[in-house]
């Protein structure tokens, strides 16, 4: 397919790129093009003004098909690599399509001319393509997420995390925040508590006052459980918090009550402020005029302290701040509106036509009743009426409803009082006292009091230091459970990349050094508060008085930072571009984060100085502001605009600045874009390409004005184009007509007019988008099915073989409606059956059948995770139609999950009655009322009800299954009972669709997942998932996998990215997905600009809180304006067909007249159903339809567009509609509207049955029965196997060898004990305490060994054949101080003893070097042996063929074994690495030995003891020379005979081949608290190899058995139970 110009002008690598990409205008296509052309490209602003990063040495031989000479080194490869170009996308599975994606395009790279079809391209050799696949797998593609895991894994002990750190699971962190936060409210209150807070986590200079901010705020929203509520919710908003706060706190991080109001009225547009202030200014003036040109009504004067006093003081100011004319209208409101309403929706304004009057502020002049002239009144009063109708209408229009917001939010925020008020007269509102009492002052309702100013502000400090508490504990509870999430990974980056100051150095830096690298600019990529932080160490190196405690390591520090630079510089020299898929979703963090990368970058001394440009690398990121639907985690559309106006002022000064851009051949012009396709020397084109569209797509240089299938570009368009922004609108997705229609819509929906806040970044625009050539003349299709809700009948039928009618019976319900009408019309599109329209005459007007569709090709998607997909998914498997819902709700709720999830309580806790009846009335055991209450009521005290539950089956294949239980839970094996429950049980005869299992098994994913979280104890797993169930309901979604051909039941988030044949939109007339009932449950609103709790200190009522207020009208016009784009995305997913769903309330059906509906549209935030009509009104209005059914008759003929309107009716006629719908479409003109369940019905008299619960229960069962009786007793023999493998780890054969009990233990009874390590028997060994961790110090000392150790190469008389790296000559750096600072980076935590370590590890090595191995290392001969060659750390692959006897396995059903193979012999594999392997030459023979270092007692060395391994210090000879020597050969026999076995079979071999070999002499021992080499006696070696054959027969043995019972296995450690 040949590109549009819009996608041409996205393939520029020369500029920074935003690409603007609608619904279904092929932006992956284009990402994927780009980033080909970024890897082909040669020349390229990337390769033309930056250094080339260090590159990869060149693909190994054997690792490419391609010949050698045909391959090209990476360091020669001109364009980029694809390591060097960085794609990001949302999810993960967006990732793993981009990647399929281009490995496809990249297959088809080959050598030839360019065509229209394929990838032939001059520029590509026979190998380049291979050579990019190979590279493809480690490029920096995925989520941000994992992009920023991988940045930071590097770098864990640069930045103080823990090595040994998992990811944990989403279940286990839900359960670590409620421990958080649990942690939190169980703290001690007083002062003597806050050791206890330290203790937690919560930093200590803030601990005193995160308890009394938790006091305060348990008081502001009366008591804990409301309280907690609320920082539930704020711990799920942690991102926006922390934006949140940014503009509104000081140099001390508190909440600063100026810096809070400047931001609240910083949302106040100043051009509508001064617009409404100048309005009523003038008419005041007017009015005011008026007045005093009346003697009778100033009678004897305006006395100061009223309200007509108040307002010609008014119109006698002229505030010169917006600030003081948003004051100056709320003097205004309150002067002019009533007392009682001035602070409500809509206060009265001039009640009864004039100035209020009342005892606490009178009107100051008299009526114009006291005016005597007759016509002077008459004059008087009409003159005030029309100023009073002016001021009433200037505060109603749409800018002065939003300027009223801020007038009342102004009043109770600012200190003074109003104007010439009566001092007795206070605001309208009760300031609420700073001590709040626990219950209101007798006689006043909770809604007369607000908050000032300062307690917003306290309000919101002490929220800010509680959330700064919880972040303590949480970490301090991470950090214990050594784990961490995506949190976590995204504060390491903002570390690494110096987006603050890193956690692990502000426990040395100065404050004032932490505050500079605290304080980022508005433009992220920068580095200057780095620099600010070098000149503030420089200025305390002047003055280290001023450093404090730091003093003494200025240097240190300022050596410390600059080599975190270094590296920041170092990391971004890695990457030459960037592409943001989904851009529009990236939160404010992740912006901020990846704009780090795209800095200065480090530039070495031969190379061009750096670009002039704030942005390094090429950056390209792509999205669609109208798709922006992910609010909920934090997405922040916001930043997609913000960035994009940036990007666009960096093009314009990189076009200017940077002369590397122009030099010949240029890579930017003024008025064109270059194609990179066509921009390289070897340019190549077949015929068929150039014949294509006039040969426009081989040109070089892409106009910016270039036509598009003769569409001409508008001139701002243009204008955006050469700045960078690049608008895809060619829409390969959707036919024209349903396309066309669409467009209109988005018209309305997106109009300004419907902005609650004019200059709002939040706002998407529309972009009319139009169909590919392809499908521009196809109509595509639009229906409506409007469910009537009016009554049925009163009780539905007592027969339980007949269906229920939702129309029928009952109270109309628009949620059974819908599903049934929805299910019966997808049964006929999956039929091919025709459907029926009727006319408001009565006739039926049947819509002649479609092709059949698959079910697989419909998509019904809902707005909100409502009871009507649960409604939906049961209609259609009533017809008979497969359907899968993708997130069915709380995993812990589904069916068969229940019925588990008992299973497992009452394993976890036999004795519980409780949860003996839960499994009991369970589908798993199924007894009635009559025998649960035998079963609970007769069992006695303390009984195992699981033993006892055997005897109330029903069956003796019940029985055996509950049997089963006992025996599994008794074992510890709950996850294995779970399973066999699954596969053996009647469970999913129950629940037998496709669901119902994946729900069971992603609960026993739970169930292992919770096992390895927390530990193998079941009460604490049972336990935390009864934490679970009662938690949030969306803690753990039921998140299924569609069948290959089933009906797709989703939310319009899950659609994102998807498309179908057939979408329908359901459920748009309710008003779920537009509410904020969570926000008001949880008294918390959350936005990027802003955050508010809603306070309730007193049961009764709520206090009016101005932030609140605030808050919520921007939170409600940012919901509005993600409904609005939500319905957008869900519209785009069609691509032939779209069924809009739903009824507005009151729907009827009139007899002559058709459907009818009251017209409703709420404000501020509409139902999507109201957007959608209130679009089509729109849209024949401007289309000039004056017979348009959408309209009401006062919209006729009028030349203003009509308002928003809460009035009327509307009327459809349904057989009118479906040759006139009024839709704005040449090609799409009718719209079907199905309004009964008659209108599905088969007009040639046949029926669709629908079975009842009942009647489907007796099919399965008979099912069952007749599947039972075909299957009878047949026995199948079992199957011979013979290509069994077990793979074990060589350490385990030595616990196997210790006590085969203890080995069974850790691998067939979930005990996952360590083996147990070597120690002398010496009782008499006392170690002085240490912090040091054997088995870290263990680690170090092997990797010091496997570095540094000296390898002498081969006598000069020798020529062994061994391979180069072996024989190679190293110096000796076992003592190397540098050597020893980098093992300690690499695996030391920052807290470590470092001293300790490095004390012990020089003395371990030390007698290393100056034993037996230290001398031969030197060349030395020792025992008639010298080096040939050595390896460390060499890694070995061992199998053995294993005789077993014909074992069989089998599996556990209720009636028995089931016997399935039989195995005489298997393949036991095992991998490992032998510390050193040494070569040497005795003579004319050569040896290779296995040899194993071992650092046990190396911590005794800091004593004076000289027991154990130690006594044997100086002693010569391999033979052992103490007790404790032989001991440790005993211990370590299996392992090191293992080793001897590994070489043994390599050598012999080399041996069977007739190439070269050695003999492998027997293993040894390098044991480091002395140095010395003890070897294997022959008389204990003989025995070891006996033994080990034995020892692997029983682990491969083990490993196999379907049933291994402990009794086999002996203890022979006295250790085991």
């Amino acid at each position: 397919m040949i590109p549009n110009t819009a996608q041409r002008l996205a393939l520029n690598l020369d500029s920074h790129i935003v690409i603007d990409a609608g619904a279904g205008t092929g932006k992956t296509k284009t990402i994927v093009d780009r980033v080909i052309e970024h890897y082909l490209s040669g020349d390229q602003r990337a390769t033309r003004i930056l250094p080339v990063p260090e590159r990869p040495l060149p693909i190994s031989r054997g690792t490419l098909l391609a010949p050698s000479a045909e391959t090209v080194d990476p360091k020669d490869h001109p364009g980029l690599l694809p390591g060097e170009v960085v794609l990001l996308t949302f999810t993960n599975k967006a990732a793993d399509e981009m990647r399929h994606r281009l490995r496809e395009e990249i297959s088809k790279l080959k050598t030839g001319s360019s065509s229209i079809s394929g990838r032939a391209d001059p520029r590509v050799n026979s190998s380049l393509s291979e050579q990019l696949l190979t590279l493809l797998e480690d490029a920096p593609i995925g989520t941000i997420d994992s992009f920023f895991n991988q940045l930071v894994s590097p770098f864990r002990g640069l930045l103080g995390d823990a090595l040994s750190r998992e990811n944990i699971s989403d279940a286990s962190r839900i359960l670590l925040i409620e421990d958080a936060l649990d942690i939190l409210w169980r703290l001690p209150s007083s002062i003597t508590g806050v050791g206890d807070a330290v203790d937690a986590g919560i930093p200590s200079e803030i601990a005193l006052d995160v308890l009394e901010a938790r006091e305060r705020i348990a008081r502001r929203y009366s008591g804990r459980k409301t309280a907690a509520r609320l920082l539930s919710g704020l711990v799920k908003k942690s991102v926006f918090i922390d934006e949140g706060l940014g503009p509104i706190t000081d140099e001390s991080g508190s909440v600063n009550p100026i810096l809070l109001k400047e931001r609240i009225f910083s949302s106040a547009d100043n051009f509508q402020i001064d617009t409404i202030y100048t309005k009523l200014k003038e008419i005041s003036v007017r009015y005011c005029d008026t007045i005093l040109s009346s003697p009778e009504m100033v009678g004897s004067g305006i006395q100061d302290d009223s309200r007509m006093a108040c307002l010609i003081s008014l119109c006698n100011d002229s505030p010169t701040t917006h600030e003081g004319k948003l004051i100056w209208l709320a003097h205004h409101l309150d002067c002019t509106s009533s007392y009682t309403s001035v602070q409500s929706e809509s206060p009265t304004i001039f009640p009864r036509d004039n100035l209020p009057n009342d005892s606490l502020w009178h009107r100051g002049v008299n009526s114009w009743s006291s005016i005597k002239d007759k016509n002077f009144k008459e004059s008087t009063k009409n003159s005030l009426i029309s100023q009073i109708e002016l001021i009433r209408h200037t505060w109603e229009s749409a800018e002065g409803s939003l300027i009223l917001h801020f007038a009342q939010v102004a009043m109770l925020i600012d200190p003074n009082p109003t104007r010439n008020s009566p001092e007795s007269r206070k605001k309208p509102l009760i300031p609420m006292p700073e001590n709040i009492p626990d219950r209101a002052p007798s006689g006043e309702r909770s809604d007369k009091f607000y908050f000032p100013l300062e307690s917003e502000a306290r309000n919101l400090e002490d929220l800010r230091l509680v959330h700064l508490g919880f972040k303590g504990i949480l970490k301090t509870l991470k950090e214990r459970a050594e784990v961490h999430d995506f949190d976590d990974i995204q504060a390491l980056a903002g570390d690494l990349l110096l987006s603050n100051c890193p956690e692990v150095c502000r426990k040395f830096y100065p404050q004032s050094v932490i505050r500079e690298l605290d304080s980022i600019g508005e433009d992220p990529w920068r580095d200057d508060h780095i620099d600010r932080a070098f000149e503030e160490i420089s200025i305390l190196e002047k003055n280290p008085v001023l450093a404090g405690e730091s003093a003494s390591n200025l240097g240190v520090i300022r050596l410390d930072l600059e080599r975190r630079l270094e590296l920041l510089r170092n990391i971004r020299r890695r990457y030459m571009a960037f592409i943001i898929d989904e851009a529009q979703d990236n939160s404010p963090l992740q912006w901020r984060l990846l704009s780090r990368l795209w800095g200065e970058r480090e530039i070495m001394q031969d190379e061009s100085s750096p670009p002039d440009t704030p942005w390094q690398p090429t950056v390209c990121y792509v999205g669609d502001i109208k798709q922006s639907i992910y609010a909920f985690r934090q997405a922040e559309v916001v930043g997609f605009l913000e960035y994009a106006r940036k990007l666009m002022l960096i093009n314009q000064h990189e076009f200017s600045s940077i002369p590397q851009l122009h030099t010949e051949p240029p890579l930017r012009k003024k008025d064109s874009s270059r194609d990179p396709r066509n921009a390289h020397v070897l340019r190549i084109n077949e015929a068929s390409r150039l014949a294509e569209r006039a040969g426009t797509d081989t040109t070089q240089w892409v106009p910016f004005d270039l036509p598009d299938d003769g569409k001409i570009p508008p001139e701002q368009e243009v204008a955006r184009r050469r700045k960078g922004l690049i608008r895809l609108n060619v829409n390969y997705r959707t036919e024209g007509g349903l396309l066309d229609v669409m467009n209109h819509w988005w018209e309305d929906i997106f109009s300004r007019r419907h902005r609650d806040f004019p200059d709002g970044d939040f706002y998407a625009e529309p972009q009319p988008l139009r169909a590919c050539k392809d499908k521009s003349e196809s109509p595509g299709s639009i229906e409506w099915i409007c469910p009537i809700l009016t009554e049925g009948s009163s009780d539905p039928p007592e027969d339980l073989t007949s269906p229920v009618d939702s129309f029928g019976f009952g109270k109309p319900d628009s949620i059974e409606r819908q599903a049934m009408m929805i299910a019966m019309r997808v049964r006929n599109l999956v039929q091919g059956n025709p459907s029926r329209v009727l006319s408001s005459k009565g006739d039926w007007m049947e819509i002649p059948a479609e092709e059949p569709i698959n079910p697989s090709e419909i998509m019904i998607l809902l707005p909100s995770r409502s009871k009507l997909r649960d409604s939906i998914v049961r209609e259609l498997s009533n017809i008979g139609i497969p359907s899968q819902a993708d997130r069915e709700g709380s995993l812990l709720d589904r069916p068969t999950v229940h019925a588990l999830h008992g299973l497992f309580q009452l394993m976890a806790r036999p004795k519980s009655a409780h949860h003996a009846a839960w499994l009991a009335r369970s589908p798993l055991v199924g007894l009635d009322d009559q025998m649960l209450q035998s079963f609970i009521s007769d069992s006695a005290k303390g009984e195992n009800m699981l033993v006892r539950l055997e005897d109330f089956s029903s069956n003796s294949r019940q029985k055996s299954m509950i049997s089963r239980w006992n025996h599994l839970s008794s074992r510890g094996a709950y996850v294995e009972a779970l399973e066999e429950t699954l596969d053996r049980s009647d469970l999913l005869v129950a629940y037998p669709d496709h669901s119902s299992r994946q729900d069971s098994e992603k609960f026993i994913d739970l169930v292992r997942t919770l096992a390895s979280d927390l530990g193998g104890d079941s009460k604490v797993i049972a336990d935390s998932l009864r934490r679970l169930k009662d938690g949030d309901n969306n803690a753990t979604e039921a998140i299924n996998t569609p069948e290959s051909d089933a009906v797709s039941v989703m939310t319009i988030h899950g659609s994102k990215g998807l498309e179908s044949k057939v979408v329908i939109l359901a459920d748009l007339f309710s008003g779920r997905q537009t509410n904020i009932r969570i926000e008001s449950s949880e008294r918390l609103i959350v936005t990027p600009d802003l955050f508010a709790g809603h306070p309730k200190p007193w049961p009764t009522g709520d206090p009016v809180s101005p932030l609140w207020n605030h808050v919520k009208k921007i939170h409600l016009a940012r919901t509005n304006a993600e409904a609005r784009r939500l319905f957008y995305v869900a519209a785009t997913r069609a691509e032939r067909k779209l069924i809009v769903c739903g009824s507005p309330k009151q729907t009827r059906w009139e007899n002559g007249t058709g459907l009818a509906f009251d017209w409703t549209y709420r404000n501020p935030v509409p139902q999507l159903g109201e957007m959608w009509l209130e679009s089509l009104r729109q849209g024949s209005w401007s289309r000039f339809e004056n017979d348009s059914h959408w309209m009401a008759n006062e919209d006729v003929g009028t030349k203003v567009r009509p308002s928003l309107t809460n009035k009327g009716t509307r009327k459809l006629d349904p057989g009118k509609a479906l040759f006139s719908g009024m839709l704005g479409s040449e090609y799409l003109r009718g719209l079907p509207i199905f309004h009964h369940p008659e209108c599905f019905e088969l007009t040639d008299g046949s029926s669709n049955s629908i079975l009842t619960p009942l009647q489907r229960i007796e099919r399965t069962f008979q099912a069952s029965k007749e599947t039972a009786n075909t299957l009878g007793d047949s026995e199948t023999p079992p199957r011979s196997d013979s290509r069994n493998r077990v793979r074990i780890a060589p350490h385990n054969l030595t616990l196997l060898n210790q006590c085969p009990r203890k080995y069974w233990m850790d691998t067939r009874g979930g005990d996952k004990g360590k083996s147990s390590e070597y120690h002398s028997d010496s009782k008499d060994i006392e170690y002085t305490t240490t912090e040091i961790d054997p088995a870290l110090l263990g680690k170090v000392i092997h990797r010091i060994f496997e570095i540094g150790l000296m390898n002498p190469g081969p006598p000069e008389d020798s020529k062994p054949d061994l391979p180069i790296s072996w024989t190679t000559r190293s110096p000796d750096l076992l003592l190397d101080h540098d050597l020893m600072n980098q093992v300690f980076d690499e695996i030391l935590p920052p807290e470590a003893n470092r001293a300790e370590y490095s004390e012990i590890s020089r003395s371990v090595l030390s007698r290393i070097r100056k034993g037996p191995l230290g001398e031969m290392c030197e060349g030395s001969i020792v025992g008639g042996h010298v080096v040939e060659g050595l390896r460390t750390e060499m890694p070995f692959h061992l199998s053995r063929q294993i005789d077993l006897g014909g074992i069989i396995r089998g599996r556990w059903t209720p009636e028995g074994s089931e016997p399935l193979s039989s195995i005489n012999s298997a393949s036991l594999e095992m991998d490992g690495v032998i510390d050193l392997v040494l070569c040497t030459k005795s003579g004319d023979s050569h040896y290779i030995r296995p040899i194993d270092l071992k650092t046990e007692e190396a911590i005794g060395l800091q004593s004076d003891d000289s027991e154990g391994l130690i006594s044997s210090l100086g002693e010569d000879g391999l033979n052992p020379s103490s007790d404790f020597e032989k001991s440790m050969l005993e211990h370590h026999s299996m392992q090191l005979t293992l080793y001897y076995l590994a070489l043994k079979s390599i050598e012999d071999e080399r041996k069977r081949r007739g190439l070269p070999h050695r003999e492998v002499l027997r293993p040894a021992i390098l044991i480091g608290v002395t140095g010395r080499i003890v070897e294997y006696p022959e008389e204990i070696f003989s025995e070891c190899l006996h033994r080990i054959e034995e020892t692997m027969g029983t682990a491969t043995e083990m490993a196999l058995l379907s049933e291994a019972p402990i009794s086999k296995y002996k203890c022979e450690c006295s250790n085991c139970t």
